[in-house]
């Protein structure tokens, strides 16, 4: 039992070693579409051969290097890291400024309401007294709130 283990193991690697040392030859045929193949094209065909590198490197190929991609994979896995954390941050940011606009825009409405529904409206005076307010003012803080509403009331 052992043996045939053994012996599976082992074919299964000697099978996977031209897939690791494979090439990938890219072309345009005569369409004008891409082509990617384990083949080479047709003669004539201008092509880009690339090699992968199964051991954790970047892929060499023919064409320009890539100088500005991660030069490992854990290099790579940093900025994907790195990326994620940024985007969490932006949407809580996001979110927590639209439940804030959704409260201001919430107390807008209620003040609106208090405006144009109370028939005598009264503020404190800063003296510890109440004041009426006359119709000028009810008016300018009727305008007041609508602009509020307008700009955080927007769905």
């Amino acid at each position: 039992m052992k043996l045939f283990v053994l012996t599976g193991f082992l074919m299964a690697t000697l099978l996977s070693i031209p897939q690791a040392l494979a090439q990938v030859y890219k072309w345009v045929d005569e369409n004008g579409k891409t082509q990617y193949t384990d083949r080479p094209p047709p003669p004539g065909v201008a092509t880009e051969k690339k090699r992968f590198n199964t051991k954790g490197g970047t892929p060499s190929s023919s064409g320009a290097s890539g100088t500005n991609q991660p030069q490992s994979l854990s290099e790579a896995r940093e900025a994907l890291d790195k990326r994620q954390v940024e985007r969490k941050e932006e949407q809580s940011k996001q979110q927590s400024k639209a439940e804030e606009d959704k409260k201001k825009c919430i107390e807008a409405q209620t003040r609106l309401r208090m405006y144009t529904e109370s028939p005598r409206l009264t503020v404190p005076d800063g003296a510890g007294g109440i004041a009426y307010v006359d119709d000028n003012e009810r008016q300018k803080k009727i305008d007041q709130a609508t602009k509020e509403i307008a700009t955080l009331c927007k769905k």
